[in-house]
């Protein structure tokens, strides 16, 4: 123990020498240097508060516009499909008038075919009429040159009966 006491006894002075430095060092460190660092510290710990602020403020005006944004877009869709039914009643309508128009017209080809056709079977009328007309003129003519009996009569009917189906059948072709 005598080693220890004595190595201890012999080194006090070291010691309180490098205490004395050390207190020495922490007062001024703490004179000058920890304003600094409080400083530098509080400076920080605004700072990360007004970014936090800023932060919520971003945030809360980034809600407010999402709201905003999905009640406009919640509008373009009632628009877009308000839009859509227009377009479909308008689509209706307007094959309801063509449907319609096509039905006129069909009407209207209809009623002139009906017109061509009658037209068409006066003129056969007309047409037959002249040749029966034209048949018993010859038939006339030719009783008036030779004497009716009946064979005669019945020769001569024969005649325009065929002559008459010759017509018919040049007139069909």
């Amino acid at each position: 123990m005598d080693q220890i006491t004595s190595f201890f006894y012999g080194h006090i002075p070291d010691f309180l020498w490098g205490l004395a430095a050390f207190v020495i060092f922490v007062v001024i460190l703490l004179k000058v240097g920890v304003k600094q660092v409080l400083a530098a510290v509080d400076a920080r710990e605004a700072k990360i508060r007004g970014d936090l602020s800023e932060a919520e403020q971003a945030k809360a005006s980034a809600k407010l516009v999402k709201t905003e944004l999905e009640a406009k877009i919640k509008a373009h869709e009632a628009k877009i499909a308000e839009m859509m039914a227009e377009a479909r009643r308008d689509g209706e309508a307007l094959k309801a008038t063509m449907v319609e128009d096509a039905r006129k017209e069909q009407d209207a080809v209809r009623v002139r075919a009906l017109r061509e056709i009658e037209a068409a079977r006066h003129a056969a009328v007309l047409a037959v009429r002249g040749e029966v007309a034209e048949i018993a003129l010859l038939i006339a003519q030719k009783a008036m040159h030779e004497r009716f009996d009946p064979r005669k009569h019945e020769e001569l009917v024969t005649l325009a009966v065929e002559a008459f189906e010759a017509r018919n059948q040049s007139g069909a072709r």
